[in-house]
């Protein structure tokens, strides 16, 4: 397996307090990967250590396996995106795209344009091509940032908070980005993004950080398979029939929990939904429907940040 990204037992300190505390986690080439937690958690200053603009106390942090801080020719392969844009306000945006691809080493006019105008194109701003950056709203400036970080042709995207200030139709166009550059260029992303229900559409894995350590790492199935209850909601054809199920599932030994809304019953099983729907068959139940819901990653997020507090 090839990791593109490798963090072993990261330790940070500023001014005598530590802010990672022996963080440890890999991303595979291609992966979309989400590193998730609230604000303080470590998760800028830990990308900041990726890119090399901050020295860690110890242990190590590699990008296509070197320091980003000791190696410039692998710093020419990543792509960024910080709090700032990165942008100036008194160059259009075609100018402002030139003077990055001048400094990654774009030498051919002909060809610089055509990536230039490409990209512009990619995230919906040809139009504005020769409006002065001063001029945009903050979604345009976000988009711009996002084509900035593509003109070198990375092969690693480092993003922090990449959709912030983007309307619905911007944020959409961005994740349909993210996921065809992962999927289809193998590009590997790490980002960082408060929207849970945006990282639960495009990413493959997360890890969830607070108070400078990680709490849970692992793909967003396994996570919400690992954290959700047993639940099963079953709706019956009227309160009279759901008072009786009630009556009767409540005395069972594998019902850990049951109750009663009206027409419907929320259960906890300590077994599968097997046994349940046999025993419903043999009181002859009068079921209209059957659920089994499942959390969202918002709602393991929250549970996982409430028991690391």
């Amino acid at each position: 397996m090839e990791w593109v990204i490798e963090v072993k037992n990261l330790v940070k300190d500023f001014n005598g307090k530590r802010v990672l505390h022996g963080i440890t986690f890999q991303v595979v080439k291609g992966d979309l990967f989400g590193y998730l937690g609230p604000n303080g958690a470590g998760k800028t200053t830990t990308i900041k250590i990726l890119l090399g603009l901050l020295k860690p106390t110890s242990g190590k942090a590699l990008v296509l396996g070197e320091p980003l801080a000791k190696n410039s020719k692998i710093r020419s392969r990543i792509g960024v995106i910080l709090e700032s844009d990165g942008l100036f306000a008194r160059f259009t945006a075609f100018e402002n795209l030139d003077f990055y691809a001048k400094i990654y080493g774009l030498k051919n006019n002909a060809e610089r344009k055509r990536r230039i105008m490409k990209l512009l194109e990619l995230v919906n701003l040809y139009e504005y091509r020769n409006v002065k950056v001063g001029h945009f709203s903050r979604g345009m400036k976000r988009r711009l940032a996002f084509a900035r970080a593509l003109i070198n042709n990375p092969r690693v995207l480092l993003l922090d908070e990449p959709t912030s200030g983007l309307d619905p139709e911007a944020r959409n166009l961005v994740r349909n980005l993210l996921t065809k550059l992962s999927k289809e260029e193998k590009i590997t992303i790490f980002l960082t993004s408060h929207d849970l229900n945006e990282i639960q559409k495009i990413c493959s894995r997360v890890a969830i950080l607070m108070n400078g350590k990680i709490l849970a790492i692992d793909t967003i199935d396994n996570l919400i398979k690992n954290f959700s209850e047993p639940l099963v909601e079953i709706s019956f054809i009227d309160e009279n029939e759901s008072q009786r199920v009630y009556e009767y599932l409540k005395n069972l030994t594998y019902v850990i929990d049951c109750k009663r809304y009206g027409e419907k019953i929320s259960v906890i099983l300590n077994k599968d939904q097997s046994k349940l729907l046999q025993d419903l068959l043999e009181i002859n139940a009068r079921i209209r429907e059957i659920t089994k819901p499942r959390k969202t990653l918002e709602e393991v997020y929250l549970e996982l940040v409430r028991r690391g507090c």
